[in-house]
C-alpha cells in the first residue's frame, strides 16, 4: 500500500444492490464532507451483478473494479486492497450508512491505539435496534450450546452497552463496517478467498489476534445497517451449504482436524433430525414444507460427500434477483 497522503481506503463490495449502494455512497460522501481533515477514496468492487451498480458508482466518482461473475465476498474485498492507497482501510457493506462519527472513532483508535489491528463500530438497524455486532471464534462449545451462551461464559457483553466514548477487545467483529490497520495487511495478509461468503471476517480477526493485535469494538458508535436481501431466501440450500463449508474451514485452521469432524457429524444429525422433525410437521404449513424442502437437501448433501456443487455463486445466479447485499449471518447464523 502507498499514497501517504490518504489516511483512508474505503472498500464497498456490492452484488446486485444498485439502491442500497446510491443511499451507501450518499452517506460516505456526507461523512467525507463533515470530517474534512480525513483524506479518503472510495474503491467500489462489483461482483458481476445485473443491475447496473457498477455504472451507478462510477458515475458517483468511486474507482469502480467489475468482475464478470461472482467471485465471492473475500475476493471482492481483496481486489479492492490491492488498489487501496491509504494509511488505513474500511471494509464497508453497501447496505451501511456511515457516520461521520464512526468514520472519525474508528481512525482516532487505530492512530492512538498501535496494537489495535482491527476496529467495528456498534451496528444498528435502521429503527435503531441493536444488531449483533461481536463474534466469538466458533468451536466445539459454540456447536453445542449456542453462541449467545458461548458468547454469556466467554465473558462476551452486549454488543451495545457501554459508554459512549469507550472501546474494548473482542473476539471478532461483524464485517458489514470493519476498519483495518493498513500496515497490519502486510504481516497477516488479506482475507481469504478460500471462504466465499462467510466467516472470513471471523477468519482475519482470529488471525489479527494470533499475530499479537487487538479486535476492538466501539460500543457507543452506531452505524445504520439496512440487512439486504438474505440470500438464505433467495437460495436456502445452497446458502446453508456455503455456510457449512466456511465453518468446516475455519474450525479446521483454529479448532483442529478433530473438532472439524465433531462439528460435521454434529450438523449432520441435526440435519437428519431436522428432516423427521419436518416430515411430521410437513402437511401443516408452506412454510413446513419448505423447510422440509431445504433439510432433506442438506442431509442429502452430506450423504453425497459434501460435494463443491451447488455453488452458492450459481445459485444465486439462477435465483430471482433481489435489490440489496446479501446479509451474512456470523457463526451459527445459518
Amino acid at each position: 500500500m502507498s499514497g501517504p497522503s490518504l489516511d483512508l481506503s474505503i472498500v464497498i463490495p456490492s452484488y446486485e444492490t444498485e439502491a442500497l449502494l446510491a443511499r451507501c455512497l450518499e452517506a460516505v460522501a456526507g461523512a467525507a464532507l463533515a470530517c474534512p481533515e480525513v483524506l479518503a477514496e472510495v474503491l467500489v468492487v462489483d461482483n458481476g451483478s445485473r443491475d447496473g451498480s457498477a455504472d451507478y458508482a462510477r458515475r458517483a466518482g468511486a474507482r469502480v473494479v467489475a468482475f464478470a461473475r461472482n467471485r465471492g465476498f473475500a475476493a471482492a474485498i481483496n481486489a479492492g486492497l490491492r488498489l487501496a492507497r491509504g494509511r488505513h482501510v474500511l471494509l464497508l457493506n453497501s447496505d451501511v450508512e456511515l457516520t461521520a462519527e464512526a468514520l472519525s472513532a474508528g481512525l482516532t483508535l487505530l492512530d492512538a491505539e498501535p496494537r489495535v489491528g482491527v476496529v467495528g463500530p456498534a451496528l444498528s438497524h435502521p429503527d435503531g435496534r441493536p444488531q449483533r455486532s461481536v463474534h466469538v471464534l466458533p468451536g466445539l462449545d459454540s456447536e453445542l450450546l449456542g453462541e449467545d451462551l458461548v458468547r454469556h461464559l466467554r465473558g462476551v457483553e452486549r454488543d451495545h452497552e457501554g459508554p459512549p466514548v469507550a472501546w474494548r477487545e473482542v473476539e471478532a467483529v461483524r464485517g458489514a463496517a470493519f476498519f483495518v490497520r493498513g500496515a497490519i495487511l502486510e504481516k497477516v495478509g488479506t482475507l481469504d478467498e478460500g471462504f466465499f461468503f462467510f466467516l472470513e471476517e471471523t477468519d482475519f480477526c482470529a488471525r489479527v489476534r494470533a499475530a499479537g493485535h487487538r479486535v476492538a469494538f466501539l460500543p457507543g458508535v452506531p452505524v445504520g445497517h439496512a440487512l439486504g436481501a438474505s440470500s438464505k431466501g433467495r437460495a436456502p440450500v445452497a446458502t446453508r451449504i456455503e455456510y457449512q463449508r466456511a465453518l468446516d474451514r475455519a474450525l479446521r485452521r483454529h479448532r483442529g482436524t478433530r473438532v472439524a469432524a465433531l462439528v460435521r457429524g454434529i450438523r449432520f444429525a441435526r440435519a437428519a433430525g431436522g428432516v423427521l422433525l419436518a416430515l411430521g410437521l410437513a402437511p401443516v404449513s408452506a412454510r413446513d414444507r419448505r423447510r422440509l424442502r431445504e433439510r432433506l437437501g442438506l442431509m442429502l448433501w452430506h450423504l453425497r460427500g459434501r460435494p463443491l456443487e451447488p455453488s452458492l455463486a450459481q445459485a444465486l445466479l439462477e435465483a430471482p434477483s433481489g435489490d440489496g447485499l446479501l446479509d451474512r449471518p456470523g457463526p451459527g447464523g445459518v
